[in-house]
């Protein structure tokens, strides 16, 4: 079993920024190993043989934890999306 992960780097100024940043690089994570092992292609409907029978799943490495380690080690960006300035039109009086 893997040891627990401790934070090293300097911490966050805001937790929840954090938090936000990993969760979505660990989905993008996730989403590249769906791409690259679809379960619907992982049994033929034709045969019983498992088409991935030679990939051990139960060894990669947690999304969330690569995402911990990613951010821990700055390789991390993220920005934040700039909202449109919303400009109050007068009413016209009709």
């Amino acid at each position: 079993m893997k040891k627990d992960f401790r934070f090293k780097g300097k911490r966050p100024d805001d937790i929840f920024e954090a938090i936000t940043a990993m969760a979505n690089y660990a989905r993008q994570v996730n989403q590249k190993r769906n791409e690259e092992y679809p379960i619907q292609n992982m049994v033929d409907a034709e045969s019983d043989e498992d088409l991935f029978a030679d990939v051990d799943f139960n060894s990669f490495e947690k999304p969330a934890t690569i995402a911990m380690n990613e951010y821990e080690k700055g390789n991390i960006e993220y920005e934040y999306e700039e909202e449109e300035d919303i400009i109050d039109e007068p009413e016209t009086g009709m």
